[in-house]
C-alpha cells in the first residue's frame, strides 16, 4: 500500500456520519378500518389510546376511513390525498380472504407502503370484538431495525417522537452476515490478502460505523430527550429469526423501519418478510 493509500484510508477513517436531530409534529392520523359501526369505533378509540403519547404531544386529529367491500384502493388514495395525513394506521390484508394465514399483507398495504410517502403504522389485527389485542399498551420501547442505521436520521426522529416519555429507544444495526461471508470467501481465493486479517479488521470497520453513529445519537439527544434511555445492538445477521430475537430480548412495543428503495417498486429488503412475520408486534413503516 503506497503512503497516499494509508493517508486516504486514514482520512476516510476519521471521517463520521453525525446524527441531526429534527424535531417533527403529527397533526393528523388517519385509521384505516374495514370493520363496520361499533367494532369500527372501538378500534379507532383502541389506536388513539395506544398512541396516546403522538396526543399529548401534538394535540392529533384523527380521520377514520372505513374501506367497504370490493373498493378500489384508488379511492382511498384520493381521500389520503385530500385529508393528507401525516400518519396512517391500518392492519394486514383489510377486505382479503388470507387474514388468517401469515403469507402476504393484502393489497392496500401494499399499495399505502409504497404509492405514499406518508408513514404507516401497521397495526396487529384487530379481535373479532374490533379491538386492538391487549399487548399494544402503549410505546414504552420502541426499536429501530435496519441494516445500514449510519445516517439514518430520518428513522431516528420518527422513533424517538413516538417513544413515550422515560422510555427506552433501542438502535439496531443488523449487519448482513450471509454477504459478508460471500465476500470473505472471494477474498480468500486472492492470494496477496491475509484472509484472517481481512475478516477481523473488515468486521470491526463495519461494527465500528453504527456505533459511532449512536454515540453521536446519545450526545445529541442527551440535550433534547434528557429522559429517553438509549441502548446499542450492533450485531452481524440477516434472518427474520435474528430481527425476532431482538424484539423478543428488549420486550419492543414499536418496530420501526424502512420499505422504501429508490430503484424498486416492491418493499425494501428484509421489510417485507419482517412485515409478514412480526404480526403481533406494531410496525410503523416508513
Amino acid at each position: 500500500m503506497t503512503k497516499l493509500d494509508q493517508f486516504a484510508s486514514a482520512f476516510k477513517s476519521a471521517a463520521k456520519a453525525v446524527y441531526d436531530h429534527t424535531t417533527m409534529t403529527i397533526g393528523k392520523v388517519m385509521v384505516i378500518t374495514d370493520l363496520q359501526g361499533d367494532r369500527a369505533r372501538r378500534y379507532g378509540q383502541d389506536v388513539a389510546d395506544f398512541l396516546h403519547i403522538l396526543d399529548k404531544r401534538d394535540g392529533v386529529q384523527w380521520h377514520e376511513h372505513g374501506t367497504q367491500l370490493g373498493e378500489d384502493v384508488g379511492e382511498l388514495l384520493e381521500d389520503i390525498e385530500r385529508e393528507r395525513p401525516d400518519l396512517i394506521c391500518c392492519y394486514r390484508n383489510l377486505h382479503g380472504p388470507a387474514r388468517a394465514f401469515p403469507f402476504s399483507l393484502g393489497a392496500h398495504v401494499d399499495v399505502l407502503t409504497q404509492a405514499t410517502t406518508t408513514p404507516v403504522l401497521l397495526l396487529p389485527l384487530p379481535t373479532n370484538a374490533g379491538r386492538l389485542p391487549a399487548s399494544c399498551e402503549n410505546t414504552d420501547t420502541v426499536l429501530v431495525l435496519t441494516d445500514h442505521l449510519t445516517g439514518s436520521d430520518r428513522l431516528v426522529d420518527y422513533a424517538v417522537h413516538f417513544t413515550g416519555a422515560g422510555g427506552t429507544l433501542v438502535l439496531a444495526h443488523l449487519e448482513d452476515d450471509a454477504m459478508f461471508e460471500r465476500y470473505l470467501d472471494v477474498i480468500s481465493k486472492i492470494p496477496s490478502i491475509d484472509t484472517d486479517e481481512a475478516r477481523e479488521r473488515i468486521r470491526s470497520q463495519l461494527c465500528k460505523e453504527p456505533r459511532d453513529y449512536i454515540r453521536s445519537v446519545r450526545e445529541t439527544l442527551s440535550a433534547a430527550v434528557p429522559n429517553l434511555t438509549i441502548t446499542k445492538e450492533v450485531r452481524m445477521g440477516h434472518r427474520v429469526a435474528d430481527c425476532k430475537q431482538l424484539v423478543e430480548d428488549h420486550d419492543v412495543d414499536l418496530v420501526v423501519m424502512n420499505t422504501k428503495d429508490d430503484d424498486q417498486l416492491a418493499m425494501h429488503g428484509l421489510a417485507h418478510p419482517i412485515a409478514v412475520e412480526l404480526r403481533s408486534i406494531p410496525l410503523l413503516l416508513l
